[in-house]
């Protein structure tokens, strides 16, 4: 972007300055007065969005048009708020705008695009993804994904990751031999937890090649591999292996040829991947389809996943004591003593009692504020390995991780709720169903 360009922002955005676009990500340009007459009719709504998006920690903005209008929605801690509609051409005349600002081609409507813009708020970075979907010939979904670059979650404490559970992938690993897989649905952060399990390897006692397109991530104490001209994957594992090579992280495992080259090679090197869109039982299954039984007994380690759930307020939570008989049925301590909840809305005969709203500034009446990860590890011992060589049915794996006492994903939300960090009704809004979730909220207060 050039500096006539800032010039023209500037001056068509005297009285709203909220967020400011620093240009295109990806090394690529563009040119606003080329397109002055789109700039001038949308820019600042488009601006004015951005900034209520960010306001209210949006992390993933999405316009969608439907029935001649375009839908905005904002999803803050994973909770999605309608944000408004648009007639459908000033709508698509701000997608339109978006793609210009991240160097896309704003003509074409037939195929996919993606790209990024760099932008500031609040004096602090942030860079914006950019994704377009073809709903049908000139017909556009826009994601926005909100990032900021300073906040990583590709080591384990950063992550969240409890210390008994990044000890236990260390542990794994010791024989640098098997599979270890993470896995998880869309926007559950599935490589960033594949790249934090990694990051559990003792780089000082291996070393760890890296085989995948990690998008930029830095990867510690990892050297990336770059296969020669001619060699397939079975020349490349035996040239990693004279090159002492210990661990190697794949990339996403959806190629059956390549998990078999995996899991032949398993009793020589361990490997790390992700395998996106499954859980822990449904990628055993996954595994068993394309390898077979026998072998995921004998060479897969173990399988990881995470969900995201929303934190309380520090500032407005309120504490309470539980019931003996809720503890019991939960199978919490029975010595807990307190817990906490979101604060409760004020007796409606009270008028001059604080909303939810005035309690606390920063949540403003939501009252959550951002999120944490809880885990789940299917380790494959030899008790799993029997199960799997006898009934590898979704049943019988989640009944042995019971009974093995294997960390699950409602075990460890509730040690976030014995920390304080969530809510009990947190905890069963992220598991409930999706057709039995309580109503969602209209949108967000800005904080």
């Amino acid at each position: 972007m050039s500096e006539d360009d800032d010039q023209d922002i500037e001056e068509e955005e005297e009285d709203f300055e909220e967020v400011l676009f620093q240009g295109p990500m990806f090394d690529r340009e563009t040119n606003l007065k080329e397109n002055s007459r789109l700039v001038r009719a949308t820019l600042v709504p488009v601006k004015r969005m951005i900034s209520d998006a960010m306001g209210r920690r949006a992390h993933l903005v999405q316009l969608e048009p439907t029935r001649g209008r375009v839908g905005i929605r904002f999803m803050v801690d994973g909770v999605a708020y309608p944000a408004g509609a648009l007639p459908g051409q000033r709508g698509m005349a701000m997608v339109q705008m978006l793609k210009l600002l991240a160097g896309l081609n704003i003509q074409e409507r037939a195929e996919p695009q993606s790209g990024g813009i760099y932008v500031e708020f609040e004096e602090t970075k942030y860079e914006l993804y950019l994704t377009t979907e073809i709903l049908k010939p000139g017909v556009e979904r826009l994601k926005i994904r909100v990032e900021n670059p300073k906040v990583s979650y590709l080591h384990p404490k950063e992550a969240g990751m409890p210390e008994e559970l990044s000890a236990k992938l260390r542990e794994l690993t010791l024989d640098a031999q098997g599979i270890i897989i993470a896995c998880g649905p869309l926007e559950s952060g599935v490589t960033s937890l594949s790249i934090a399990a990694l990051h559990c390897v003792d780089p000082y006692l291996y070393s760890i090649f890296n085989m995948a397109d990690v998008g930029g991530r830095e990867l510690v104490n990892v050297a990336d591999y770059e296969p020669l001209e001619g060699h397939d994957l079975e020349m490349s594992f035996e040239r990693i292996k004279r090159r002492e090579g210990d661990i190697v992280y794949m990339p996403p495992m959806n190629d059956p040829e390549v998990v078999q080259t995996m899991f032949e090679t398993a009793d020589q090197m361990c490997f790390v991947a992700e395998m996106p869109g499954l859980s822990v039982t449904e990628a055993i299954q996954q595994l068993v389809e394309w390898v077979g039984l026998d072998k995921v007994a004998r060479h897969l380690k173990a399988v990881i996943s995470q969900k995201l759930i929303r934190t309380l307020c520090d500032d407005c939570k309120q504490a309470f004591r539980p019931n003996p008989q809720l503890l019991r049925r939960l199978n919490l301590p029975p010595e807990t003593t307190v817990l906490y909840r979101a604060p409760l809305p004020p007796p409606e005969d009270d008028e001059e009692a604080l909303s939810i709203e005035e309690l606390c500034e920063d949540c403003d009446g939501v009252p959550y504020h951002g999120r944490m990860p809880i885990y789940e590890l299917l380790e494959n011992t030899p008790e799993m390995q029997q199960v799997l060589s006898n009934d590898f049915r979704p049943e019988a794996i989640r009944e042995q991780m019971k009974d093995g006492g294997q960390r699950t994903l409602q075990k460890d939300a509730l040690r976030l709720v014995l920390d304080g960090r969530t809510s009990l009704e947190e905890v069963q809004r992220a598991f409930a169903p999706p057709g039995g979730r309580k109503r969602r909220q209209k949108r967000p207060r800005p904080s």
